[in-house]
């Protein structure tokens, strides 16, 4: 069911506030960023996803990926959401949101969401990796 949630940094010096539907399924990525930062994400469009502070309280990591902008929070370095141009494996853009930045997350909700698993670290995105236990 879709329905609107705010979250945050840790600091709170970075707001947001998206439509998100934890039926549809969450994702974790076994790429070198989201494995190091042990990134539990939820997509959405960028529409679904309002950023309620001011954009200043961001800095951008931009990696090995070219589409993959690597927002976080300048003060507390919290990494709230990933912003995802085009082209990639979905074929428009979207946002990851970290799901642990949600400030009412019902973790059982998100538990018994479907997670999908996809295969950053070898760009097999439409393939599962052999190992998720870390991750």
């Amino acid at each position: 069911m879709l329905r609107t949630y705010r979250g945050g940094c840790h600091c709170q010096s970075v707001r947001f506030e998206a439509q998100i539907d934890f039926s549809q399924g969450t994702v974790r990525c076994n790429c070198t960023f989201c494995s190091k930062v042990r990134l539990w994400l939820v997509n959405v469009r960028p529409e679904a996803l309002r950023l309620l502070s001011d954009e200043n309280a961001l800095m951008v990591y931009r990696g090995k990926n070219p589409v993959a902008h690597h927002p976080f929070c300048k003060r507390c370095g919290v990494h709230v959401f990933d912003r995802i141009d085009m082209p990639n494996e979905t074929g428009f853009p979207y946002i990851n949101i970290n799901i642990m930045c949600v400030d009412d997350l019902d973790v059982d909700e998100a538990l018994s969401a479907p997670i999908v698993y996809v295969n950053g670290l070898q760009n097999d995105w439409g393939n599962p990796p052999s190992e998720t236990r870390h991750l």
